[in-house]
């Protein structure tokens, strides 16, 4: 069965997360039956693979005792009458071998089947997480910090694999095939000595028992030490890897590091390493008591004739049968516990992200559409803007701005005026908390998103750094056109990148990383100019609202001079909005607007501004002074 066809993937995006919490909601309580459900939506053909490797696992060594109990017989037989041996004795030699041959094929059959099979519901799993993530319109959820914390321990909790779900389809079928041969052994006993069969059975119940509470103890361990555990991480990650790397040494961390590391394991360990546990030792003594003390008796009844060599040796292999079934159980006990929390501790992510995604508008505004290809042609408008993020204060409070179609404003302000969040509630990342944003006269709200999206272009300050080819990091602004090359290299010149790129080993196909083969690295200044390169393609294809967030942040002074010579030419017609503490490159804006604590106080040109001789005068001749006193020359106004 194809992943995609799994209900966890369904067509609409909107019943999406209903559908994923619903599924789990009707699924049983029982954790391996509920892992069953999700084994068989996975892969049914794997699934049945599994099951059938498992009944195999389980019944041949079943049948090895009675074979080999068989072939004894027919042995004492031609001693006794001191026959020939017939074909019947080969016969019965050969289903020895052909009952070991079936459980080594077994063996492996079910290592490779059960191996697919998680494999399939692992990614069935963490696409749904993913896709529970990422179908809400906008990213409130993903700053909730409940949520954070829920999606992080769902990500991290398959990162090892004897933690991953999966892993259930390896060790349920190890527990119920280690059951089966304890449960079958005991039944072969009981047909010569009751008894004997009671007590192994009892024995090997209570043990696989002790087994799985032990387990359970540990795997609680484990998880309830997911902070110490995420914290160990951390002190690795800064002692072995780059980023931390410069500040490590010239700090001289080293030290503190492997103490805080070594100090932070032994806390996790204190729930671990504790004395041998006494009911598991006293269940494990019964079980070796009742085999030690049955082979004793087999042994001790054959020599005295009292016992055919034929049944002695069909009981004694039964009892070894049952060691290696309890073995098998027992091997996969801690597995199956951490497996099994880490599937509960999935529903609950999974569970968050759909709690935590915004509600559906069911006030009665106008249905969502997906508008002309063109908007805007008029102006965007934000009319009484008010927003705040969750656990903070307003980050824009009763905002009216108004960006005239086909021109550029700049907007302006110290950290924490809301100039970042006036981009995100434009690009529909969140929705205001009061008032609203209207694109020529129609609320913006009212827009599919992903069509609404269709006409921005964006570079961010902290853009993504895809690991990937040159070619494909600016082909992600419009990824199904990305055999466009020539566009392609058209928007790395006009960001001014092509040259770096044509340096590069391999030219386009170079992945812009070191840590793959013929990769290498680029310079924030470059990753900068990657990002514009995108949004221009983008630009190139369609996109009518270009929005600039700090564009000169990483690059050099060369490289941020031609930006602001090129400023005009790259904005020419386009709706842009820009952010920048640069005011070189505001100047050049046809509009600049001053936010102060979440409200527009100024708005004009920059003549206009310089006139008023108000927060952007003061600015702006603030940052002059600066490069006066640094020996370049002033800017001046006008």
């Amino acid at each position: 069965m194809e992943l995609d066809r799994s209900p966890m993937t369904l067509a609409r995006p909107r019943s999406r997360l209903a559908s994923l919490r619903n599924a789990w909601r009707s699924l049983p309580r029982s954790s391996h039956v509920r892992f069953a459900r999700l084994a068989l939506r996975a892969s049914r053909t794997w699934f049945a693979a599994t099951l059938l490797a498992t009944l195999l696992a389980a019944t041949t060594p079943l049948a090895t005792p009675m074979v080999t109990g068989a072939l004894i017989g027919e042995v004492s037989a031609w001693q006794a009458s001191a026959a020939t041996p017939g074909s019947t004795a080969l016969w019965w030699a050969a289903a020895i071998g052909a009952c070991l041959l079936l459980q080594w094929l077994a063996a492996s059959l079910l290592r490779v089947a059960a191996a697919a099979l998680g494999e399939r519901v692992d990614t069935m799993l963490q696409r749904g997480l993913m896709k529970a993530v990422m179908t809400s319109d906008g990213i409130e959820h993903l700053e909730d910090p409940a949520t954070i914390d829920l999606i992080s321990v769902g990500r991290e909790t398959f990162r090892s694999s004897w933690g991953r779900p999966g892993q259930l389809a390896a060790t349920l079928s190890g527990m119920v095939a280690g059951r089966a041969m304890m449960i079958g052994a005991s039944l072969i006993l009981a047909r010569f000595q009751m008894p004997l069969a009671v007590a192994l059975l009892a024995a090997a119940l209570w043990t696989a028992r002790e087994e799985k509470v032990a387990s359970r103890q540990e795997a609680a361990h484990h998880y309830g030490s997911t902070e110490l555990s995420r914290r160990m991480d951390y002190l690795h990650e800064l002692g072995s890897t780059p980023p931390a790397s410069k500040e490590v040494r010239v700090f001289g961390l080293s030290g503190l590091l492997l103490d805080r590391f070594t100090s932070t394991w032994r806390r996790s360990m204190d729930g671990v390493l504790t004395s041998l546990p006494v009911r598991p030792l006293l269940a494990t003594t019964a079980l070796a008591t009742v085999v030690i003390g049955g082979l004793a008796w087999i042994v001790s009844a054959a020599v005295a004739g009292r016992l055919s060599p034929e049944a002695a040796a069909v009981q004694a292999q039964a009892l070894m049968v049952c060691l290696a079934g309890m073995r098998l159980s027992s091997w996969t006990g801690l597995q199956t516990e951490l497996a099994t929390a880490t599937l509960r501790r999935y529903e609950r992510a999974a569970e968050a992200a759909a709690a935590a995604r915004p509600a559906a508008r069911s006030d009665g505004r106008l249905p969502a559409r997906t508008g002309p290809d063109d908007l805007p042609r008029e102006a965007i408008r934000f009319e009484g803007v008010s927003f705040s993020y969750p656990g903070g204060g307003e980050a824009l409070r009763h905002l009216d701005l108004t960006v005239p179609a086909g021109r550029s404003l700049a907007v302006v302000g110290a950290n924490g005026a809301g100039k970042t969040t006036l981009i995100k509630l434009l690009c529909r990342m969140y929705r205001p908390s009061d008032g609203r944003i209207l694109v020529d006269g129609m609320d913006l709200a009212s827009f599919d998103p992903a069509a609404w999206r269709r006409r921005l272009a964006a570079v961010f300050q902290d853009s993504m750094r895809f690991p990937l080819t040159a070619r494909a990091n600016i082909a992600f602004g419009r990824p199904h056109l990305a055999s466009d090359q020539a566009g392609i290299e058209a928007a790395a010149v006009s960001a001014g990148i092509a040259d770096d790129v044509a340096g590069l080993p391999h030219g386009w196909d170079t992945p812009l990383s070191s840590e793959y083969a013929g990769g290498s690295d680029m310079s924030g200044g470059q990753w900068q100019k990657i990002a514009l390169a995108r949004a221009l393609f983008a630009v190139h294809h369609g996109a009518g609202v270009l929005i600039l967030d700090e564009p000169a942040a990483h690059l050099d002074a060369r490289s941020e001079a031609r930006l602001h010579d090129e400023f005009l030419a790259l904005t020419e017609g386009l709706t842009t909005v820009i952010i920048s503490h640069r005011f070189s490159t505001v100047r050049r804006a046809s509009s600049i607007a001053v936010l102060d604590e979440g409200r527009v106080v100024e708005q004009g040109s920059h003549d206009e501004l310089m006139a008023l001789d108000g927060a952007y005068a003061r600015m702006f001749l603030l940052q002059s002074a600066r490069f006066a006193d640094a020996g370049a020359p002033e800017v001046r106004s006008g």
